[in-house]
């Protein structure tokens, strides 16, 4: 079967591991708050997703990551439902609907980048890539880091 994605050259794919510490700083708030489920997946995400953009021919850690990248916003959708207060929980979720709509929109620039002329093509695929990572890595992990350290309901002791 013939695949359909598409491969970004490695000199472009390899700035999107600036967007690593971003998982790094989430991994050590999921921590610190001993969301430990949420750690490992987020570990596990950030190995794959430098395996990922470290070698894009990799059908199996393309699926791997994303499989975990799901996963993680599963828990952390989880998380914020069950554990944050409304306003929190409506942070969370309205910058989950935004970056899934930015998701669907790099994958639209990464596609017409296909049909573009050489010379335009690498500038294309430079900014889709630093899109994907504001909206894709750094809107998430940070938007989800700050809602555990502000919304998180505070208990007082009776």
């Amino acid at each position: 079967m013939k695949e359909r994605r598409l491969i970004i050259p490695q000199q472009i794919s390899r700035i999107a591991l600036y967007s690593t510490p971003c998982i790094i700083q989430c991994i050590y708030v999921s921590y610190s708050n001993d969301y430990m489920f949420l750690t490992v997946g987020l570990s596990c995400l950030c190995g794959s997703s430098i395996l990922y953009w470290n070698n894009m021919q990799n059908t199996a850690i393309y699926n791997i990551d994303r499989s975990l990248a799901v996963s993680v916003l599963s828990i952390k959708s989880y998380i914020a439902y069950n554990h944050f207060c409304i306003r929190g929980a409506k942070i969370w979720y309205t910058s989950l609907l935004v970056s899934a709509f930015a998701y669907i929109l790099s994958l639209y620039l990464f596609q017409i980048n296909k049909y573009c002329i050489e010379p335009d093509k690498s500038q294309i695929m430079k900014q889709a890539v630093y899109y994907h990572m504001f909206f894709i890595h750094f809107l998430p992990t940070t938007t989800f880091s700050l809602c555990v350290l502000h919304y998180l309901p505070i208990i007082e002791d009776t």
